[in-house]
């Protein structure tokens, strides 16, 4: 299989691009939970912990690409799956579904189910996600990426069947909510279309919608209030985009590929070195802290 420059530029860019509108919101107001968490005990200190914290666990996940690709993105590739089941979870998790489960059957189903995203190209599309991680993976990373097909591959045989038994168990516990199709529609789009395709549509159109509208309710916040602070940061995020492409420029010799090539890696390690301390900072949320009634995806701007 061979990814055309042409159509690998778009796929690339567009991914940037919606990462920059929606996703980096999504993970651009955790200040906002971090200072709800931190207030009470450090007053109007609480942003000298969070964010030497964030920005050094960050630093960490970002340093460890280099020094231990493969543990690396396999840690990565599970901690998203959980995070991405997880929040969808905290939105629309029925109390049966609640009382039926175990806390780590419910972890497990967080993996198996978040992660279809992850668990299905593994499988179906393994020579693309090769190539992908070849390319994202600093160094010499032909070796290093077909371990992590591989270990991915691994890991999807068994998530694949538990996800499919987990989805009949949310059919049976929350009857016609459409919430639950979601896993099986995500199968399908991971299945037949590119990696960066199903993965941004996931990401961005699904996952940081479901997380900016528990936010707004976490909050307590209007919708118009609320655009009004996730707008800047989309903004900003996409002068940033076109910034790091004026910037990638002169770095790859002004080789149009070799731009996007880096564009790519760029975003992947960005975004993987954020994700990180987000994930863990929601999880920590939705123990510690204020929890608001989990309503669904809908913001109705009242």
């Amino acid at each position: 299989m061979t990814l055309g420059p042409p159509d690998f530029s778009v796929m690339v860019y567009g991914a940037a691009v919606m990462v920059a509108i929606v996703g980096v919101p999504h993970g651009g107001l955790d200040h906002w939970t971090g200072r709800r968490l931190l207030e009470s005990r450090f007053e109007s200190h609480w942003w000298m912990m969070f964010f030497p914290g964030y920005l050094s666990l960050s630093a960490i996940v970002a340093l460890s690409w280099v020094l231990f690709p493969v543990a690396t993105v396999i840690g990565f590739f599970l901690v998203s799956a959980w995070h991405f089941g997880r929040e969808d979870q905290y939105s629309s998790m029925s109390q049966k579904l609640s009382s039926r489960f175990t806390t780590a059957t419910k972890h497990l189903s967080a993996i198996a189910l978040g992660g279809l995203v992850i668990w299905i190209p593994a499988i179906f599309r393994p020579d693309e996600m090769e190539l992908l991680l070849r390319i994202i993976v600093p160094g010499d990373s032909k070796t290093q990426a077909k371990q992590i097909v591989t270990i991915a591959g691994w890991i999807a045989m068994v998530m694949c069947p538990l996800g499919g038994l987990f989805f009949c168990s949310r059919l049976i516990d929350r009857g016609r909510d459409w919430n639950a199709w979601v896993a099986p529609a995500t199968a399908v789009l991971a299945a037949t279309t590119p990696i960066l395709v199903s993965f941004t549509a996931f990401f961005c159109l699904w996952h940081s919608i479901l997380g900016l509208s528990r936010l707004r309710l976490q909050e307590g916040i209007t919708g118009v209030a609320f655009l009004r602070s996730v707008l800047p940061l989309s903004v900003l995020a996409v002068c940033g985009v076109a910034i790091s492409g004026w910037w990638l420029i002169p770095s790859t010799e002004g080789s149009s590929i070799d731009t996007v090539l880096a564009s790519l890696k760029t975003l992947f390690i960005g975004l993987s070195a954020i994700a990180v301390p987000h994930l863990l900072l929601h999880e920590w949320s939705e123990f510690t802290g204020p929890r608001a009634p989990h309503q669904g995806i809908c913001c109705d701007g009242s």
